[in-house]
């Protein structure tokens, strides 16, 4: 009879892959998946699939291709129980999973690893999602996620799951390189990766890519440009390893922002006239470049085709020693200096549904002043677009351009642990703990502009009044919109200058009971320290500000919220005479020395835990059961919610720094000759202090969510397999300190199915199936009033072998291309009136070569 063991050879857990094979291979290797070991979220050493007390997946990086991925969030997509929602383009994807909500944007409860560490301590910092800062490529050999239980305790920051990308380390020869390309867009990208051996105890790995092109959407330009470098090398001891390894990243994408979707009725929506939010964006050549306002008022070129700027350059290492036959110590470290910025335009105005040009341009023009007097409209508007009077009747939206410099996000991370295991199935294991993470990011001044709403070309509206308005000198203005089309150079500027320090030991107890059953007890103790300080250029009110200190406010403040004239080349030429603001109606102030400073100065500690136990049922099956209270620092964040922090940094009775999430976790595991199969159900309960810029809402809520997660395959012969994953909530919001009408309501975004199917044949050179990733309807907002309807995204791939090395392929992503929103700025609306949205991917179709040596 099997007994257990933590102590095993680290292999791989290729669920996924392995149902990908013919049935015969699968049987042959049923033992071998019995044994294999996973290494995320579990004590040092691994536990096997079947005898971890946790819900843990994994997907081949021999499979990266069939998913048909034009990010790595769609690449998650596929993992059970994770809602990844991919509708940002190559990067600010929001992650989430088993009910835990997604109140703003990114990653907030489930951390992204890079080989057992985090690529950045907090998954929700303002402008850096953590996948704006990772690459999915073919160095990758496997990405494994565990779903709650003990990844509270054995990392930081992650009571809702990891999900951690482990690379290749060469240890069998070969290697690939090949090419591909959008065969419906612009992109052409090559990848490579060859690993090997120098001596009998030395491998090594190198890969990765570069590619070059427009994006998935049009956008005008070459929206997406630049590449990746990962390299490691393994020294292979009697008794452990010590692994070298180092990764540069310098990739810049387009990202969408939420822009305008028609909403045609029954749950669904679409493209509005002119321009499709799927396939198009408001990004365009003609709008690329313009001159705007860096936090303390200097005037910066900015470019809207530099999008998501992503530069990493990581290094770090691995170090496994067995002391004896009971004592084994592991090291892991990594330096990583990460910087780069953000830059999209985000649509506004859209009280009631757009406006024609000419209506936006009475609009404006009614209510622009200069010095306090009004302009003379009788005489009409004239709106012009490249010097040429524009079509009164084209659709205008108001653009509000989010313009983030990310100057460092640099994570400093290393983690040290201990494993002790004697005969009698008693194991011990714990470590230390240590990051230091970086938040020092920009918001220049959130320049407002004035563009046709078009896909193919949106450019900049001018407009002239036909009368006469007055300025502080006495001369006569006509301009309403200066710049060629900006509404106002200075609304908005924040600084954030902040520093995070985790230290946490934690420590994980497991023992056998019997010969089937094993329980274990871990516990984690956070402890941040936070420091540093947010500028916040807000709010100046209806004051003319003197921000230079000549003495004189200058031409360029006005009283109406509408900025009459701007000179871009004066201000460059000039920039000290230029005041560099303009304070009117709510608009920014642009300085240091009148900035608002939110102080942090503060620290929190959190203790986290878990406990769990397995029963093996048969050699083949399991049950298990745990429990698990885990921490996250609320971070940058918390600086946006009002009365959590004192004048001095320090925290108010209203918050100890962190959010909780508790989970109960019940599941079955079985691996059988031609099929396996793996349900859990859970019962989560989520604190959660957030911050949502763009709506400028604050949320100081709690969450419940019950569900039963499915996940299996079924091989129906030697050449033909279903495998795939459904996962089904139901989540309700129980408290809200700020809203009390959404008590009892659903949380946004979260459907009561979620799922996967992945039907595939396969012969000796053929593969081909169809990835159907699918959801019920969903409401986008708290209100629970508009819905997203149902809706299945089919995916196809098709690989075939020319010969043995060399493999020819074609995927297609959204193949019946669904026009699909995953988040909406409005929570209601009319049919036939235009929303705020983010829509997935349109349809689109890839083609590539492969060959292997």
């Amino acid at each position: 009879m099997k007994k257990y063991s933590t102590a095993r050879s680290l292999c791989v857990p290729f669920t996924f892959a392995l149902a990908a094979l013919p049935a015969a291979v699968v049987q042959a290797q049923e033992q071998t998946v019995l044994e294999e070991v996973i290494v995320t979220g579990v004590p040092a050493g691994g536990a096997t699939k079947l005898e971890a007390s946790v819900s843990v997946s994994s997907v081949g990086g021999d499979e990266l291709i069939d998913f048909a991925p034009r990010s790595a969030a769609e690449l998650f997509r596929a993992l059970p129980g994770v809602r990844a929602e991919s509708s940002g383009g190559g990067g600010n994807a929001n992650l989430t999973v088993r009910g835990i909500p997604l109140a703003t944007g990114g990653s907030k409860y489930m951390q992204i690893h890079e080989d057992g560490l985090p690529v950045l301590e907090y998954g929700d910092i303002n402008f850096g999602n953590t996948d704006n800062w990772l690459r999915a490529d073919w160095t990758i050999a496997r990405i494994e996620s565990i779903r709650g239980g003990s990844a509270s305790t054995f990392a930081s920051n992650s009571p809702g799951g990891i999900i951690n990308m482990i690379s290749k380390t060469g240890e069998e020869e070969g290697g690939s390189i090949g090419v591909s390309m959008g065969l419906d867009y612009d992109e052409f990208r090559t990848d490579f990766e060859y690993g090997g051996s120098l001596t009998d105890t030395i491998h090594y790995h190198v890969g990765g890519f570069f590619r070059d092109g427009e994006g998935v959407r049009d956008t005008g330009y070459n929206g997406e440009n630049g590449g990746q470098l990962k390299a490691n090398i393994t020294k292979e001891f009697e008794d452990g390893y010590l692994r070298l390894y180092a990764k540069h990243l310098d990739d810049r994408v387009a990202t969408y922002l939420p822009s305008p979707v028609l909403v045609e009725g029954g749950d669904s929506y679409g493209a509005v006239p002119g321009y499709d939010a799927s396939s198009q964006t408001l990004q365009s050549q003609q709008t690329n470049n313009f001159t705007t306002f860096d936090q303390f008022g200097n005037p910066v070129r900015r470019s809207l085709a530099d999008g998501i700027e992503s530069k990493v350059s990581a290094f770090g290492f691995e170090f496994e020693k067995s002391l004896n036959d009971q004592l084994t110590v592991r090291n892991k470290f990594r330096q990583s200096d990460i910087s780069g910025g953000f830059i999209a335009p985000f649509t506004d105005g859209f009280a009631g549904g757009t406006a024609s040009i000419a209506d936006k341009g009475a609009e404006l023009c009614a209510s622009a002043s200069v010095a306090g007097v009004g302009l003379d409209c009788s005489g009409g508007v004239t709106a012009l677009i490249d010097g040429q009077p524009a079509d009164g009747d084209q659709l205008a939206y108001t653009n509000l351009l989010f313009d983030t410099k990310i100057h460092d996000l640099g994570l400093f991370v290393n983690d040290l642990s201990f494993s002790w295991e004697n005969t009698s199935g008693l194991a011990i294991s714990g470590g230390l703990y240590y990051s230091k993470q970086a938040i020092k990011t920009s918001w220049n001044s959130w320049q407002t502009r004035m563009q046709t709403l078009d896909g193919s070309n949106s450019r900049n509206i001018t407009y002239l009044a036909n009368g006469a308005g007055i300025d502080e000198n006495g001369n006569a203005v006509d301009v309403v919109l200066a710049d060629n089309g900006a509404l106002t150079q200075s609304f908005l500027a924040w600084n954030w200058d902040l520093e995070y320090t985790t230290f946490a030991p934690y420590i994980n107890v497991g023992f056998d009971v019997g010969e089937r059953m094993r329980f274990d007890v871990s516990a984690r103790h956070d402890e941040v320290e936070a420091r540093g300080q947010r500028l916040d250029g807000c709010c100046g009110g209806n004051t003319p500000i003197d921000l230079n200190g000549d003495g004189s406010v200058g031409q360029f403040a006005v009283d109406g919220g509408v900025i009459t004239r701007l000179d871009s080349d004066a201000l460059l030429e000039n920039p000290g005479a230029t005041s560099a603001g303009f304070i009117a109606g709510g608009v920014r102030v642009l300085n240091s020395s009148n900035a608002a400073t939110t102080n942090v100065n503060y620290d929190a500690d959190n203790t986290s835990y878990s406990v769990g136990g397995t029963f093996l049922l048969t050699d083949a099956s399991s049950v298990f059961a745990r429990y698990s209270d885990g921490g996250r620092a609320i971070a940058d964040r918390l600086t946006q919610v009002g009365g959590s922090l004192r004048p001095d940094g320090s925290l108010t009775s209203t918050t100890d720094g962190f959010d909780n999430v508790q989970q109960l976790e019940i599941g079955y595991k079985h691996v059988g000759e031609n099929w396996s199969a793996f349900a859990t159900f859970f019962n989560t309960i989520t604190e959660e202090t957030q911050a949502e810029l763009t709506s400028g809402l604050t949320f100081v809520r709690e969450y419940e969510a019950n569900g039963i997660e499915l996940e299996g395959d079924f091989n129906f012969s030697d050449s033909f397999v279903v495998r795939g994953n459904i996962t089904w909530t139901d989540a309700e919001i129980t408290d809200d300190a700020t809203n009390a009408a959404v008590v009892g309501n659903t949380p946004r975004r979260q459907a009561d199915f979620i799922y996967t199917l992945i039907p595939e044949y396969r012969n000796a050179r053929l593969a081909t199936g169809l990835v159907l990733q699918g959801s019920t309807d969903y409401y986008v907002q708290d209100n629970n009033d508009l819905k997203q309807e149902a809706y299945v995204l089919v995916n196809a791939f098709f690989n075939y072998d020319v010969t043995q090395d060399l493999t020819a392929y074609v995927n297609v992503n959204n193949l019946t291309d669904e026009f699909v929103i995953t988040e909406s700025e409005e929570g209601s609306a009319a049919v036939g009136s235009f929303i705020r949205a983010r829509p997935l991917n349109g349809r689109s179709a890839n083609i590539g070569i492969t060959y292997r040596f």
